[in-house]
């Protein structure tokens, strides 16, 4: 119990402080740790996950940090793809689907690692750069309901390249989106999803905790906190896929 409340704590924070990342925590725990089988996890994590957003969306709000329009409209484009994603999950095995997942956690804690040129060197015009945003929108939305991930890994950077907003709006908006998106999965996983005291700890311990983070993420340089998680992420990616291959 108490373990699952501390990476509840984890999961929390790292989506308050990143604007995602905490919710590609989530799956690994409620199948490996809590034992959950892994679409009854996904739908789990989408409504935990999507919970913790919006409380740490709102924090992010109340400095002034979150685009509702530009949330809106990304998340719309996402909530179509997480239902898609939601449909597409139900002809994968659990194993494909855990396979899956490692990869591409593996993939995010790579593109993590990279150093990103400043936004402003990157940056083009909104106009041009809208329909790659639905894209990206679009694409983050299956990724939330085939894998159960937030997708904020993919938001945040188009938010902040694409359309050129500050980090800390790019991070606080990205929470948003991911609310709007894991609430339209765990709409489509409700048949899944599993409820118990045994998850109630996990629950707890992120809804805590990503609200707070949200707060200290305006006081808190990122960089270091990025790169030691995408080696943990490096590390739980390899040993799910030694696990589900052997």
């Amino acid at each position: 119990m108490f373990t699952a409340f501390a990476i509840g704590l984890a999961t929390g924070c790292l989506l308050g402080l990143l604007g995602g990342g905490g919710s590609i925590l989530a799956v690994p725990v409620l199948v490996y740790v809590l034992g959950l089988e892994p679409k009854a996890a996904i739908a789990t994590s989408l409504l935990i996950v999507g919970l913790a957003s919006l409380f740490a969306a709102f924090s992010h709000f109340r400095h002034k940090a979150v685009l509702i329009p530009t949330a809106l409209a990304f998340g719309a484009a996402g909530g179509i793809g997480s239902f898609a994603g939601a449909r597409l999950a139900q002809f994968l095995s659990d194993s494909i689907q855990l396979i899956m997942f490692a990869v591409l956690m593996a993939l995010v804690a790579v593109l993590m690692l990279r150093k990103r040129r400043p936004a402003e060197d990157a940056q083009v015009p909104r106009r041009a750069a809208l329909p790659l945003v639905l894209a990206a929108g679009a694409f983050a939305g299956v990724l939330t309901g085939l894998l159960g991930v937030g997708g904020g890994f993919i938001i945040v950077p188009v938010l902040n390249l694409l359309l050129g907003l500050p980090m800390r709006e790019a991070i606080g908006t990205s929470l948003l989106i991911i609310a709007i998106s894991s609430s339209v999965g765990a709409i489509s996983y409700a048949s899944r999803l599993h409820l118990d005291s045994s998850i109630l700890p996990f629950a707890l311990g992120t809804l805590a905790a990503a609200p707070i983070a949200g707060r200290l993420a305006h006081r808190i340089a990122q960089e270091k906190l990025k790169v030691s998680f995408a080696i943990s992420l490096l590390l739980l990616s390899g040993w799910m896929l030694f696990k589900e291959v052997h």
